[in-house]
């Protein structure tokens, strides 16, 4: 089989622009994991494409397509073409990553991700929790900022309704800084400060089913009123293993077109419980830290879905921290 692997931000998608580093580094660090994963596995055939200003370590049995201003611009189509199966790695803002699956799929070749249109509602964060509750999921409260004419939260979060992780999240706990930024601001959404500790699960699914591959903590700051995510500490122990399962299975039945590895992030507090955040159709940066900590070839599990359930079977279990600044 021959596999196309595009990161976007690695791949060639911003060729023509400067790589912002922190997504340029958290794309390099899941480009190269999966890459690692994928390289020993039989037939397979690797195909690549990279931006020039972009390093990996490269397999022998992968073919590398160097992408830059000058290359086409439907490089990504051409790819597609000449590859059985796709494998995308992008930001879901913008409609990016579901725009691309659609393309995967318009062109009749294997996508190895949930459907365009799952992709898209978990793009969106407000869709997200509106199907979520409507499945009696809980999760943080969520609304439309444009909807609410004054602060309702004590302290307030604004985040764009289809960022990237803590991309473009503002915390308020001021009534007119936040008066002043709901004028300001176009397609955000508004949710209250939770104090508990960020987590993540890191998941795979297939038509109404989940696996758990791992529970990991999330390493997040708060400055100058933003979060910023700078380590996660993956496949701490879990301390509410059928919670989880059950919250997984819940998940898998709202959005049965939810395929291969899924990220879902969550709030664990003290008075509620584990609160869901948003849920991640792609990849995320734990993936990175899941086979040094347990033995578990994810990507080899995910290709195993295409005609059986996965095996996840650890072979070790050891906490590990991936540093997304320090790599």
């Amino acid at each position: 089989m021959k596999l196309l692997v595009f990161e976007y931000i690695s791949g060639g998608g911003m060729a023509d622009q400067v790589l912002p580093d922190s997504l340029a580094a958290e794309g390099r660090l899941m480009l190269q994991a999966l890459i690692d994963q994928l390289k020993d596995l039989a037939a397979i055939q690797l195909l690549i494409p990279l931006d020039k200003r972009c390093n990996i370590v490269v397999p022998a049995n992968a073919d590398i397509i160097w992408i830059d201003e000058q290359s086409p611009k439907n490089y990504l189509s051409d790819l597609i073409a000449q590859a059985d199966a796709v494998w995308p790695l992008a930001p879901e803002s913008q409609g990016l990553l579901a725009d691309i699956a659609q393309q995967v799929l318009d062109q009749n070749k294997q996508l190895l991700l949930s459907s365009p249109t799952t992709v898209r509602l978990c793009s969106d964060k407000l869709a997200t929790y509106q199907t979520l509750i409507a499945h009696k999921i809980a999760c943080v409260e969520t609304q439309l900022l444009e909807q609410n004419s004054l602060n309702q939260y004590p302290i307030s979060v604004l985040k764009p309704i289809d960022g990237l992780g803590c991309e473009g999240s503002i915390v308020v706990d001021n009534p007119q800084q936040f008066q002043q930024l709901k004028s300001e601001l176009t397609n955000y959404i508004l949710q209250p400060y939770v104090a508990g500790q960020a987590v993540s699960l890191s998941c795979l699914f297939k038509q109404g089913q989940g696996w758990l591959l791992s529970c990991n903590q999330q390493q997040i700051q708060l400055k100058q009123q933003q979060f910023h995510l700078s380590a996660c500490m993956v496949n701490v122990p879990n301390p509410y293993p059928e919670f989880y399962q059950n919250l997984i299975d819940k998940i898998a039945k709202a959005l049965p077109e939810l395929w291969g590895y899924i990220g879902i992030d969550l709030i664990e507090t003290v008075e509620q419980g584990p609160l869901l955040l948003e849920i991640n159709p792609r990849l995320t940066t734990s993936f990175v830290g899941i086979y040094p900590a347990t033995g578990i070839n994810v990507a080899e599990q995910a290709i195993q879905l295409l005609t059986n359930a996965p095996q996840i079977k650890p072979t070790q279990q050891h906490i590990v921290t991936v540093d997304i600044h320090g790599n």
